[in-house]
């Protein structure tokens, strides 16, 4: 069977959730753990395979998550019926007493911040026990010295932890474009290290100014993300679990939300993938 397929879940898109080519959701953690609501935040909708997003475990940083975050976010996986939880390769505070930066540092791409983040993820998964938990790569602006590539630092962690990855697919091209490599290589040397696979497909914009291409989540998927999406899915023949849109700005119409995500849904058909 091809992999799931569906959103990101935001409020401007909730109307086309119903979509036939839906047929999985991804809810951020953040927007969900609202004390002031009622139903659960999928609502009445049932969808095959549905992920719960995080956004501050950190797993990169000196310590752990802290227990309440942590139970937080599996509350909200069981309250949903989420058969994974992901969060970003990452970290968005130094210790858990360090102030939130409010968006993802990469790690140093070395042995002491290897063992950190192996460590935490290592704790992560016993917490979540049956849930699958999924790794996204993530798009940066600057990088720190390190004595390995992302390429590396990215197999290590999955093979140590065996933890699955969360591809996301713009921030690979976003990476290359600005700081060299090729995007299809990447993919194709770090897939097979994971145990499972989840997509993420955005759209962005070539920042002139900063000399920099901006993963934005504010346009369509542009077409070379497209071509990478399908290689890529062509590489994770087998292990791909879902694939999600997300969309942040700038929202589409009604036909602009279901023309892309049916998109997403032919391509995966084509692969037929079984899992």
């Amino acid at each position: 069977m091809p992999p799931a397929v569906g959103y990101a879940i935001r409020e401007q898109n909730r109307p086309i959730l119903t979509d036939p080519s839906i047929n999985a959701a991804e809810i951020t953690f953040e927007r969900a753990d609202d004390p002031l609501r009622l139903d659960r935040y999928i609502r009445d909708l049932e969808f095959d395979y549905v992920s719960v997003h995080a956004l501050k475990l950190s797993v990169a940083s000196p310590d752990p998550p802290t227990r309440s975050y942590i139970d937080a976010l599996l509350a909200i996986a069981e309250e949903n019926g989420a058969q994974s939880i992901s969060d970003h390769l990452g970290f968005t505070r130094d210790a858990n007493s360090g102030v939130e930066m409010g968006h993802f540092a990469p790690p140093p791409f070395n042995d002491a911040a290897l063992d950190a983040t192996c460590r935490n993820v290592d704790f992560i998964q016993r917490h979540f026990s049956s849930r699958h938990f999924f790794l996204e790569n993530i798009a940066y602006l600057f990088r720190f010295e390190g004595t390995m590539s992302e390429i590396q630092f990215l197999k290590k962690v999955l093979t140590r932890t065996g933890c699955g990855w969360l591809l996301d697919v713009t921030n690979v091209f976003a990476n290359c474009r600005n700081f060299g490599g090729d995007p299809y290589e990447f993919i194709s040397e770090v897939i097979p290290c994971a145990s499972r696979v989840q997509m993420h497909l955005a759209g962005g914009f070539q920042d002139d100014e900063a000399g920099m291409y901006i993963d934005s989540h504010s346009h369509p998927v542009p077409d070379d993300v497209w071509d990478l999406y399908q290689f890529a899915l062509e590489q994770g023949a087998g292990k791909v679990d879902a694939v999600f849109l997300e969309r942040d700005q700038n929202f589409p119409d009604e036909k602009g939300w279901r023309d892309e995500i049916r998109r997403v849904r032919l391509l995966a058909e084509q692969q037929e993938l079984p899992l």
